[in-house]
């Protein structure tokens, strides 16, 4: 009996040394630091971002520190804001709209790998801003929603409405039709670019949206791919799936890159399908299997 008690002991010491052990390393190692602006923490959901977090520090095995940035602020403050985040940061990543103060930061913390993310082309820096910019692959994204889209479409019967974004290009549209051709649908999508005058047409089955429409009634009965930051819980029923470029999806793939050298490959966006709203299990089935594919 004392034998069992002892090994037991050993046992439960070795266990407890070793947790102390990793926990100890964990607080050593250095943070990754991510700036993120209020209104964005506020639209993707304080508990999803929280949930996020904790995901993304266990899966890197560091903490993530959090520079949270205030409407309009100035490139100097979010440079500074970010520095007093996380000293010296395994990394520091910051969205688009502060790729200035992505600069100043850099100019200021020499020798921190500094990424910029999502924003497409048009955002990507010159060589002498001194960061490194993480594209949104988009012509994935579109592939594999172009495909989603069909699936909806086949079992619906009819047809799929495409609202169209300021960065979304003739490639990126070739993209989403290649998609939902591979799928299977035969049709042809209708484009309707952001800020034009349109007509609601008949027969939909599905429609994709990649920027605000705002004379489409969302609570319409039909299933909607959308390509947002926002907390599903503040999507109407509709919403079946949303594709996710945020910086909470992108920091993972991104924070790895950065530790590379030579260009860095575009990261996908993180899919996440509503599975309570879509009651059909072949069609679950079916969707799980897009979601693994590339263009």
């Amino acid at each position: 009996m004392r034998l069992k008690r002892r090994i037991f002991i050993t046992i439960l010491s070795a266990v407890l040394g070793c947790a102390a052990l990793g926990a100890a390393l964990y607080r050593l190692r250095a943070p990754l630091l991510l700036v993120l602006d209020e209104e964005f923490i506020f639209l993707y959901g304080i508990r999803r971002g929280a949930l996020k977090r904790l995901e993304l520090s266990l899966r890197l095995f560091r903490r993530v520190a959090v520079a949270r940035i205030a409407e309009g602020a100035s490139p100097d403050v979010v440079a500074f804001a970010a520095a007093a985040a996380a000293p010296r940061p395994y990394a520091a990543l910051f969205p688009a709209r502060h790729r200035q103060g992505a600069q100043r930061y850099a100019e200021q913390a020499q020798g921190i790998p500094v990424g910029v993310l999502g924003g497409g082309a048009l955002f990507r820096p010159a060589d002498s801003e001194g960061f490194r910019f993480i594209e949104t692959d988009k012509k994935t994204d579109l592939y594999r929603a172009g495909r989603c889209a069909a699936l909806f479409a086949q079992r619906g019967g009819g047809g799929v409405l495409f609202f169209a974004g300021d960065l979304i290009d003739r490639d990126d549209r070739e993209a989403f039709t290649r998609g939902l051709r591979d799928q299977g649908f035969t049709g042809a999508p209708v484009f309707v670019d952001r800020g034009t005058e349109y007509t609601l047409p008949e027969g939909l089955s599905c429609v994709v949206m990649t920027s605000p429409a705002e004379n489409f009634l969302e609570n319409a009965a039909l299933p909607i791919i959308l390509f947002s930051w926002i907390d599903p819980g503040f999507t109407a029923r509709g919403v079946k799936i949303i594709f996710d470029d945020s910086p909470w999806a992108l920091a993972l793939a991104s924070a790895k890159a950065l530790q590379r050298q030579g260009a860095l490959p575009p990261a996908a966006s993180e899919i996440q399908a509503l599975w309570d709203r879509i009651g059909d299990a072949d069609l679950r089935r079916d969707l799980k299997g897009v979601f693994l594919l590339t263009q």
